[in-house]
C-alpha cells in the first residue's frame, strides 16, 4: 500500500520573503516613476506635488518593511495598537491613483477600532489587487460601514471572479506564484483578527470583495 505524504506547511521565512516581494513591487515601481517624472518636470509646483506622492509611497514601503521586521521578531501577533479606521485609511488610499478611486465610509466605520498593522495591510492588498487586476482605467470603489457588530470593508472593481481569485479564497497553503498571493495574505490577516473574507460577482462584469472584522478585544 503506497504511503500518502501530507503536504508540508510553507516555511515561515519563505512565506515572509514572498510577502515582502509581493507587497514592495507596486510602491517601488511607482516610486521610481515618480522620481523620473520629478526630474523631467520644470514646474516647481508640480515638482512639489510629485515629491509629496513619492514620500507617501516611500512611507508605504517603509511600513511593509516594518511589518516584516515585526513578524521576524515574533511580534506580528500583537497586530499593532488598535486605532480608529480613519487613522490608517489615508496611508492605504495613498497607494492607489486618486483618479481611479471612489471612497464612501460611514461615521461609525471611521470611528471603528482596528488592529492598525493588519487592517492597513488588508486595505493596501485589496485596493492594490483591484487596480492591478481590474479593467484598466476603471474606477475602484471602497465602502466601509458597520453591520451586525462587524466592520465591513467592501471593494468593488470591474472584472470577473477569476479561477486564481477563487482558489485564493479557499486554499490553505499560499499559491505557488504571485497570482492570488495578495488575497491569500488578506485571508490570513483577517483570520488573525477573527474576521472573514468573501467575494461574489456583481452582474457579468463587476466583482465585490468583502472583509468583515470584529471589534478588537
Amino acid at each position: 500500500m503506497p504511503l500518502i505524504r501530507r503536504r508540508s506547511r510553507p516555511e515561515p521565512a519563505l512565506l515572509l520573503l514572498r510577502t515582502v516581494c509581493h507587497e514592495l513591487r507596486p510602491p517601488l515601481t511607482t516610486l521610481t516613476s515618480l522620481v523620473q517624472a520629478w526630474q523631467q518636470q520644470p514646474s516647481p509646483a508640480r515638482r512639489g506635488e510629485l515629491a509629496v506622492l513619492a514620500g507617501q509611497h516611500a512611507a508605504h514601503a517603509e511600513a511593509v518593511l516594518s511589518h516584516v521586521a515585526a513578524v521576524a521578531e515574533g511580534l506580528a501577533g500583537t497586530n499593532g495598537r488598535a486605532q480608529p479606521l480613519h487613522r490608517i485609511l489615508p496611508a492605504a488610499l495613498a497607494t492607489v491613483p486618486a483618479d481611479r478611486l471612489q471612497v464612501a465610509a460611514s461615521p461609525a466605520a471611521l470611528a471603528w477600532p482596528v488592529p492598525s498593522r493588519s487592517a492597513g495591510q488588508i486595505l493596501i492588498n485589496l485596493l492594490g489587487n483591484a487596480v492591478r487586476h481590474g479593467v484598466e482605467g476603471t474606477t475602484v470603489m471602497l465602502r466601509a460601514y458597520v453591520r451586525r457588530r462587524r466592520l465591513c470593508l467592501i471593494v468593488v472593481n470591474e472584472g470577473p471572479l477569476s479561477d486564481d481569485l477563487a482558489k485564493a479564497l479557499c486554499q490553505a497553503a499560499p499559491p505557488t506564484g504571485e497570482k492570488g498571493l495578495g488575497l491569500w495574505i488578506v485571508r490570513q490577516l483577517a483570520a488573525t483578527c477573527g474576521g472573514s473574507v468573501d467575494a461574489r460577482p456583481l452582474g457579468r462584469s463587476r466583482l465585490r470583495l468583502r472583509v468583515r472584522l470584529p471589534r478588537p478585544r
